[in-house]
C-alpha cells in the first residue's frame, strides 16, 4: 500500500473525494481550510467539508422530509456528494490503518483461538506424562482425565458470549 500523505494538492484532494478541482476552489472561498503552501491537509479538510458542504440545503432543524418524498436533482446532488465524501473519509482512514476489513479481522481471531486451542492440547500430552510419574498413578488414567478435563474446559470458554471477556482494556 502506498503511504498516504497527511496533506495533497488541490487536484489530489479533488479526486480523493470526487469533485472537481473548481469544485474545490469555490469550497475553499467558502473556508474549506488550506495550508500557507496551497495544499489540504487531509483529514481537516474531510472534516470540514462533511460538516459544511451545501449547508443552506441540510435539514438542521427544520421539518424532516417525508419517506418516500420526491427527490429533486439538488437534493440527489447533495445526498451523492455526502456519501462520496464519507466513502473517500472511510478510505483515508483505512488507509491510516485504523479500519481493517471484517473478513481480516475474523481470520486473524479465528487463527489466534486454533492456535490457543492447540497449544492448550498439547500442553495435556506434555504434562499428562510427569503429572503420572509425580503422583505414582497411571500415565493412561492420568492422560485421559487431563484431556477430558481440559475439552470441558475448552468447551465452556467456546460457549460463553465474546462479550464475557471484556473490552481487553
Amino acid at each position: 500500500m502506498t503511504k498516504l500523505d497527511s496533506h495533497e494538492t488541490k487536484t489530489a484532494f479533488a479526486a480523493r473525494v470526487g469533485l472537481t478541482k473548481g469544485r474545490i476552489s469555490q469550497l475553499v472561498a467558502e473556508g474549506l481550510p488550506v495550508r500557507a503552501d496551497g495544499r489540504i491537509d487531509v483529514a481537516v479538510g474531510l472534516a470540514w467539508i462533511e460538516d459544511n458542504l451545501d449547508p443552506a440545503r441540510r435539514n438542521k432543524g427544520g421539518p424532516a422530509i417525508p419517506a418516500r418524498a420526491a427527490t429533486t436533482l439538488a437534493e440527489a446532488k447533495r445526498l451523492h456528494e455526502i456519501v462520496k465524501v464519507q466513502r473517500a473519509k472511510l478510505a483515508y482512514e483505512r488507509e491510516r490503518g485504523e479500519l481493517i476489513e471484517t473478513a481480516a479481522a475474523t481470520r486473524t481471531v479465528f487463527a489466534r483461538a486454533r492456535a490457543e486451542r492447540d497449544a492448550h492440547m498439547a500442553w495435556v500430552q506434555r504434562s499428562a506424562p510427569l503429572l503420572a510419574a509425580e503422583l505414582g498413578a497411571d500415565p493412561r488414567a492420568t492422560f485421559a482425565a487431563l484431556d477430558r478435563m481440559m475439552r470441558e474446559h475448552l468447551e465452556h470458554l467456546a460457549d460463553l458470549p465474546l462479550g464475557s471477556f471484556g473490552d481487553g482494556a
